[in-house]
């Protein structure tokens, strides 16, 4: 096996210039496109969670530390292709979210599973303690 180095001077000294043509997308396999293609769209489509957590408001955790945590009540839990509407919105509450789930307004931040202490226990907790801040988005 030759040097990463040695490998990027040699792709460096190689010049391909493929000529462009046009053909049908049925004929495209292992082809490779001379331009960017972009979506019409922005994706993800929503504001989406990439990780399971629990949703909460960014603003109520400053100034929480080890020394100093603060307990969110558990309010809802939402799944990927739930609705995520919150009727009863009080201060200090998360919402448990899974993968994909929506993250629904006001709230703007994620704190992830791993890192959330459960109250009064794993298995049926109605709360979390935060003994971090978590940052906006």
């Amino acid at each position: 096996m030759i040097q990463y180095k040695e490998a990027i001077n040699i792709i460096k000294k190689v010049s391909l210039e493929l000529a462009s043509e046009k053909i049908s997308i049925l004929n495209s396999v292992n082809r490779i496109c001379d331009s960017d293609i972009r979506s019409p769209s922005v994706n993800p489509l929503h504001n989406n969670t990439a990780f399971d957590g629990f949703a909460v408001i960014a603003r109520e955790t400053k100034g929480i530390s080890i020394k100093n945590i603060k307990k969110f009540k558990i309010i809802k839990t939402i799944a990927a292709g739930d609705v995520p509407k919150i009727k009863n919105y009080s201060k200090n509450s998360a919402i448990e979210i899974m993968t994909g789930g929506l993250v629904p307004k006001p709230f703007d931040s994620v704190l992830a599973v791993e890192k959330a202490n459960y109250f009064p226990t794993k298995e049926k907790p109605t709360h979390i303690i935060i003994n971090q801040e978590v940052k906006k988005f």
